[in-house]
């Protein structure tokens, strides 16, 4: 299973949109080019930072079948993962389907929680084995209580979702680290749990994560990838003072920003991002003077993207 998803730092991609809202796939291709020599190990699409709940089944396969062009024009086999989580059962079964018709890899799964009082232990289990059952391609779990009205999946839900053959690993972006020590110590050995953040990514390592996907990654990929270097090469105080330096920067394009604010930054460094598409609006000129002079003054040991 490791070599399906190996270890390392997944940059989860925006879905880039013109100044009509409409696809912008140029600039996907453009952003996934930038990021191929940065030492990623493969690209995760229509996640939380990809508004996958702002697009149709129909963009779905576009976006998909984009990126699997960009990523077959490299020798290298990287994994491309994809959101797939819905409502119902049978719509995030469909997703699965075609994404993998598509050329996604792996899928991406969030539970459903719009019912989030019947959502109890025994009906997400029976959900993600129905899933995994009928899905073609493996499953990683998604556990984002921020983005799921508050459900967070307990570490005997997820152990004994583990279990599946068609399960391979988890994105936990809750920043339970001991929560996520006790997962990594009770699931199989080649079940992969991936720190859902930069900003937790180096205590992640330290209790046994393969990695991160994390939005900062798109603009610092280097210094994301260069953290989980450090660590592995055994040199944590330099690891450790990367990683504080990334922590603000981070916190600005995820809990104070969010999505806005990655594509805010993609622009300010990159030349490219573009607006989100409604309800969200992108961000202020004030803040985007804030997040301007933070990406200014953010001391960084690599080259940007």
């Amino acid at each position: 299973m490791q070599t399906l998803l190996p270890n390392g730092v997944y940059p989860p991609l925006p879905t880039f949109f013109d100044a009509q809202e409409n696809l912008d796939l140029f600039t996907l291709q453009r952003h996934m080019r930038a990021l191929q020599e940065s030492g990623i190990a493969g690209y995760v699409l229509l996640g939380s930072n990809g508004e996958a709940a702002h697009v149709t089944s129909e963009e779905r396969a576009q976006l998909v079948s984009t990126a699997r062009e960009v990523m077959d024009e490299s020798p290298d086999t990287l994994p491309l993962i994809v959101g797939c989580g819905d409502q119902a059962t049978r719509t995030t079964i469909a997703h699965c389907q075609l994404a993998a018709h598509s050329g996604a890899t792996i899928a991406l799964v969030l539970p459903p929680f719009y019912f989030r009082g019947r959502m109890d232990s025994q009906a997400l289990l029976k959900h993600y084995r129905a899933v995994a059952d009928a899905s073609p391609i493996p499953i990683l779990l998604y556990n984002m209580p921020a983005n799921t009205a508050g459900l967070d999946m307990d570490v005997s839900l997820i152990c004994q979702l583990a279990e599946h053959p068609n399960i391979i690993g988890l994105k936990d972006s809750s920043g339970n680290v001991a929560k996520m020590a006790s997962i990594v110590a009770q699931a199989p050995i080649d079940f992969c749990v991936f720190a859902g953040s930069a900003s937790f990514l180096l205590p992640s390592l330290a209790i046994g994560a393969a990695g991160t996907i994390a939005a900062l990654a798109n603009i610092f990929p280097h210094e994301v990838c260069l953290v989980q270097a450090l660590f592995e090469a055994g040199q944590l105080e330099e690891a450790r003072a990367l990683q504080a330096r990334l922590i603000p920067t981070n916190t600005a394009v995820t809990t104070t920003y969010g999505v806005p604010g990655l594509k805010a930054a993609l622009e300010i460094l990159n030349g490219y991002g573009g607006r989100p598409r409604m309800p969200l609006q992108p961000l202020s000129p004030s803040e985007r003077e804030q997040l301007s002079r933070l990406l200014a003054t953010t001391p960084m040991d690599a080259a940007h993207v």
